[in-house]
């Protein structure tokens, strides 16, 4: 509780006590027939000092409930193995071509495709550059 409030507690149960002894002034003497007459004032510190009391006590203190927000979301990505490079120490050895053939038609003294017939027959022939 501040520090305003609680002197306006106080000077609110100070009012109070002064207020409700006035109430009482006669002290009892004309209408209940005690002789002493402190009534008044003692219901005044009474309540008086029963609101000071309370206005001074500690209160507790309530704090609203924690507002619990959830955590982020992590999508771990997906693991991407690269497939293993093969190395190649050296260079593959190219592969012999194949020979190939060459026709030869002895009645005509040419080769295949230059002449489409032979009537003795091909003879096949290893091919040779031109010009041996």
């Amino acid at each position: 509780m501040s520090k305003k409030n609680r002197i306006a507690l106080v000077a609110t149960a100070l009012a109070t006590a002064l207020l409700v002894s006035p109430a009482w002034a006669d002290r009892g003497y004309g209408h209940y027939g005690h002789g002493d007459g402190g009534w008044g004032w003692g219901l005044g510190l009474l309540l008086g000092t029963a609101i000071l009391i309370d206005a001074t006590q500690p209160r507790a203190v309530y704090f609203p409930s924690p507002a619990y927000v959830a955590p982020p979301v992590y999508v771990q990505p997906p693991v991407v193995m690269a497939a293993p490079v093969a190395y190649v120490s050296s260079p593959p050895q190219a592969q012999p071509a194949e020979p190939s053939w060459w026709y030869y038609c002895n009645s005509s003294s040419s080769y295949y495709p230059y002449v489409r017939n032979c009537p003795e027959g091909w003879t096949r022939v290893s091919p040779q550059p031109p010009g041996q």
